[in-house]
């Protein structure tokens, strides 16, 4: 075919894929009302543009600079973004699944989300997600996808003196103050209500909230959905600096907060019968600066317990009283208190924490639980250098109330890196008392041509229980453009006397297709012998084809059955205390096909100031559940769902049911991602810095992924 043969067929295409496009365009319900938002914050004040520059007279030659970065080739379908008013974006999405299993059912969503950056008013974000359902659904617990879920937020509004605000409405987390997450192993649950939160602070000194609404649960395997009926709650706070400078590693600082919350008519995952009014109130002291030991403030990266000589305390006190709602309520009068104090410091030799705790029996923050029947304390220690890490822990602990059920729990764990290619691994963990149990792992990480490669075993034994699970994880060596995990272990264990041979196996991986199109895979599964508790699958295919124009089309395939092996591993009173109740997860298929249209124009004026016309990329990752604490994102780890990520202290995002959020559009340059961990669940912390800065390249997919991990 002839260079004139060849474009003109791919003239004919790209006609053929404008008109399918301003089709699909037509039959979308939204587009009128997402134009008229985009034409009022185009008609309203914004920064003045940059002149723009006189146009080169006939034959002279333009020197055009370009982004440096690798870029994929321009074509005439790619939307051009405007360049005049308030900087902002948006993506209308409609869905339409068919769902098997336990219910049959189809059920369409639309899905939007959108941002808007204001000169004096912060910057506005929406999600929302509309689902309708053919069937009536299950109850709680059993079936997902039973309503609708939205939210707005507006983050940073400036005031005088240095103060910012923020505010949220829909189906959000209660608000709560920074000191609430604390420094130790016990932090304050957060609250999903439908309702409003507001956040009033000066950063770094001072910060006050309120919230309001109508207690609820985040549901929903496929589309993401939220569920009230189970009370009502309220809550203030506030947190400020009492001494010392403003800085935030600055030394003998005190920082003080305070935070409340009242829960009415709240039932027990929707029990009939069980109703209670709950009030609950903590309050926290905190100081920071030089050890009573040290002299001097030495090298370290951080905070400032993370420096040699550096320390940090805080003391918790919680206090609870409930009562019955309603007359014939099962729920009872109850009060309690807790109390517990954590430290963290640095030593030439050792980093260490230290806490002491005592919870009384039936202490709850609202409507949730916190430790309680507890008291005791603990200690750790880690020492480490760029080739190896030793460390332990000890905790003692036994009951407030009844007979006493004391308990020793220690654990040793290290690491030893032969070279840049070799590392070992191991930990020893052993706890005493009603719940005795022994439990090991050991590892080899190993990195060649092919990928990078760990060999695990994992070893547990206990009163009537016995496991052991080998197996291998490998990261593949692929393209730039693709990634390739896959997991394969084997256990074998008795409990109870009766014993289960059982295969665990993952693949996970993401690869470009022609025509810009991108497959993404999840799937993780266990198959055994015994019962049907061994078996277990977890899938998620997800295909994405940009249409051009701003348009794109998505098949997406889960599936969701039986309940996950966790790794066998011995943890302590205090661990056990604060871990989620395990939800039965419901079985069955879904299959969804969508189109997505996205937009993006505007000046953009955060956060680097980038010129009218500049380029963009897309920032996207997963918040995944780090078992083996090695930071890598593999195919035996599941994501974590219903999680806020923030772009910028600006933009807001939530994590799907596979872990998975997406920033479509950003400005290339450098960003600030960070992950917000109020409803992380207990007792599960970011691993490492809960922000990082990352590079945006244009028309490029950069990509943050957040490892979440337990205390070993």
């Amino acid at each position: 075919m002839g260079p004139q043969g060849l474009h003109g067929r791919r003239a004919a295409i790209r006609a053929v894929r404008r008109r399918l496009a301003r089709a699909a365009l037509g039959l979308c319900w939204a587009g009128a009302t997402l134009a008229g938002a985009a034409a009022w914050a185009q008609s309203a004040p914004h920064p003045a543009a940059p002149a723009a520059p006189a146009a080169p007279a006939a034959g002279e030659y333009v020197d055009r600079v370009l982004d440096d970065s690798p870029q994929a080739a321009e074509t005439d379908d790619e939307p051009v973004a405007r360049d005049t008013g308030w900087p902002r974006g948006w993506s209308v999405e409609a869905q339409s699944t068919r769902q098997s299993g336990m219910v049959r059912q189809a059920s369409q969503s639309l899905l939007f989300s959108g941002h808007l950056d204001t000169p004096g008013y912060g910057s506005f974000s929406a999600n929302l997600s509309l689902n309708r359902n053919s069937a009536p659904v299950a109850p709680a617990g059993l079936i997902g996808s039973t309503g609708s879920s939205w939210r707005i937020d507006q983050r940073r509004m400036p005031f005088d003196g240095g103060w910012f605000g923020n505010n949220s409405v829909g189906n959000i987390n209660m608000a709560s103050t920074p000191l609430a997450r604390g420094i130790g192993r016990v932090y304050l649950p957060s609250l999903p209500i439908e309702g409003v939160a507001a956040t009033l602070e000066q950063p770094g000194r001072t910060s006050l909230n309120a919230s309001a609404g109508r207690l609820g649960y985040f549901d929903g395997l496929n589309s993401q959905g939220f569920t009230t009926g189970r009370g009502t709650a309220a809550g203030l706070g506030a947190q400020t600096q009492l001494a010392g400078a403003g800085a935030a590693l600055a030394l003998d600082r005190v920082d003080a907060a305070v935070q409340a919350i009242e829960t009415r008519d709240f039932t027990l995952n929707g029990v009939p019968g069980y109703a209670q009014n709950t009030r609950s109130a903590w309050t926290a002291v905190a100081w920071q600066g030089l050890a009573p030991w040290a002299d001097t403030l030495g090298s370290g990266f951080g905070s400032l317990a993370d420096k040699v000589g550096g320390m940090r305390i805080q003391a918790n006190l919680a206090r609870s009283e409930g009562r019955p709602s309603q007359p014939g309520s099962l729920a009872r009068h109850d009060s309690a208190t807790g109390a517990w104090i954590d430290a963290a410091w640095r030593s030439e030799l050792l980093q260490q924490a230290a806490s002491v705790f005592h919870f009384e029996p039936s202490l709850r923050w609202g409507g949730d639980s916190l430790p309680n029947d507890l008291r005791g304390a603990s200690w750790r220690g880690d020492i480490s250098t760029r080739q190896w890490q030793l460390g332990g822990n000890i905790e003692f602990s036994d009951s407030v109330s009844g007979p006493p059920r004391s308990s020793a729990f220690g654990n040793l764990f290290g690491r030893w890196r032969f070279d840049s290619r070799d590392a070992v691994s191991a930990t020893l963990a052993a706890r005493s008392g009603s719940f005795a149990a022994q439990s090991a792992q050991a590892s080899w990480e190993h990195k060649s041509d092919w990928g990078y490669t760990q060999w695990r075993t994992d070893l547990a034994h206990g009163n009537a229980l016995r496991v052991l699970r080998s197996g291998v994880d490998h990261a593949w060596a692929v393209g730039e453009t693709q990634s390739l995990s896959t997991s394969l272990a084997l256990e074998h264990s008795r409990v109870q006397g009766f014993s289960k041979r059982t295969m665990h196996w993952g693949v996970l991986g993401t690869t470009p297709l022609p025509a810009g199109a991108r497959l993404d895979l999840s799937l993780r599964g266990s198959n055994g012998t015994g019962d049907n508790s061994a078996r277990f699958v977890s899938a998620n295919a997800r295909l994405s084809w940009p249409l051009g124009l701003g348009w794109s089309f998505i098949a997406q395939y889960t599936a969701a059955r039986g309940q996950e092996s966790l790794n066998p591993a011995v943890i302590s009173a205090l661990s056990a205390a604060t871990l989620a109740p395990v939800l039965a997860t419901p079985s069955s298929r879904n299959f969804m096909v969508a189109l997505r249209y996205e937009n993006r124009s505007g000046l953009a004026s955060a956060p680097i100031g980038g010129m009218p016309g500049s380029g963009a990329g897309r920032l996207e990752g997963h918040v995944f559940f780090d078992h083996d604490n090695n930071g890598r994102h593999e195919a035996s780890e599941g994501g974590v769902a219903n999680l806020t990520v923030v772009l910028d202290r600006r933009y807001v995002a939530r994590t799907d049911a596979q872990g998975f959020y997406s920033f479509p559009q950003v400005v290339a340059g450098p960003h600030e991602i960070e992950l917000i961990q109020d409803n992380l669940p207990l007792p599960w912390s970011s691993a490492g810095a809960a922000s990082r800065r990352i590079e945006v390249r244009v028309r490029d997919t950069a990509t943050a992924d957040f490892p979440v991990q337990k205390e070993r």
